[in-house]
């Protein structure tokens, strides 16, 4: 039963730091216009970090190469959820400015902000380079289809054309890198990696400050297509990730990152596109609550499911 004492291990831990950014949120130490900065750093900072020593690090060509599949597995496991999450949405008859934020509930995982914390303290560093796979997919796909869509039924004109986030310029500027076997100088690699081991503390103390934000604005309140989005996130698009990984050659523990990944809560930035797109921002902070509460449930049964099944 080790894996299940890591699974138990890594809720305990993730909880007391989503609770310890939770209190230094309560007790006004980190205020309302803190929480970009600290969503920055992440993303802009710590994260193209881990992601430089990480991929620079572990990855030679061959070993980008071999990874492709899971890539694409990645890639068509999102579109799937993606696609059977419209006709659901319709059917539950949702008005428009609450559809596009049901859609990318039930199609696109936190993998930042809870997926790469969970998967450290499950499966251990090295498996990296393996959330940053799903990390590609779920990314790409959000802002080049869920944004559009949140954007159009939400009622706001398309505005700038956005460019990609940091982190995915950075994998793939590093991915170049590895196909030319650049090796940066070792001060380089241990200065981002430095950086990259702020990723899981600060990106804990977000979430719970983000949710203690939303528990004193009591946007906790059950809405129609919450349970349907809660099991397309939970069980849904892990399953479909599960089918899509069947006919490609992937290896078990990539599998196993990649279904975690898949199961992770609602992203955390819903709520903030939702605002910017004209959808309903308390529908999406709701569902974003309710799905990171739950995915606390969720992280040893994907365990359990791991050890005796899979």
């Amino acid at each position: 039963m080790g894996a299940m004492q890591n699974a138990f291990n890594a809720v305990g831990c993730i909880l007391l730091m989503g609770l310890a950014g939770a209190a230094v949120y309560l007790a006004g130490w980190v205020r309302d216009e803190h929480l970009s900065l600290l969503s920055d750093l992440v993303i802009k900072v710590a994260l193209p970090g881990m992601i430089i020593s990480n991929i620079l690090g572990q990855y030679t060509p061959e070993t980008l190469l071999e990874n492709l599949p899971a890539l694409a597995a990645s890639f068509v496991s999102v579109v799937l959820t993606m696609l059977l999450s419209l006709p659901v949405g319709k059917l539950l008859k949702l008005p428009p400015k609450r559809l596009g934020v049901f859609v990318v509930t039930f199609s696109f995982s936190n993998s930042v902000f809870i997926g790469v914390p969970v998967s450290r303290a499950l499966f251990g560093e090295e498996v990296i380079p393996y959330t940053l796979l799903y990390y590609i997919a779920n990314t790409t796909l959000f802002w080049g289809a869920g944004f559009p869509l949140m954007r159009k039924w939400g009622g706001v004109a398309a505005g700038k054309r956005r460019l990609p986030p940091v982190p995915l310029i950075v994998i793939l500027v590093c991915a170049g890198l590895v196909f030319l076997r650049f090796s940066p100088p070792q001060f380089f690699m241990d200065a981002c990696g430095y950086l990259g081991n702020l990723v899981t503390p600060l990106s804990l103390l977000f979430t719970g400050a983000v949710m203690a934000r939303m528990v004193r604005a009591r946007t906790f309140r059950w809405e129609k297509g919450y349970l349907a989005a809660t099991v397309g996130r939970f069980i849904v698009c892990p399953a479909l990730l599960l089918l899509c990984a069947l006919p490609f050659d992937i290896a078990e523990l990539t599998r196993n990152v990649l279904l975690v990944q898949a199961g992770m809560p609602a992203m955390t930035q819903t709520a903030l596109v939702a605002a910017s797109t004209g959808s309903d921002e308390e529908y999406a902070a709701g569902g974003t609550a309710l799905t990171t509460l739950l995915s606390l449930a969720m992280i040893p049964l994907y365990m359990l499911l791991i050890e005796t099944v899979l």
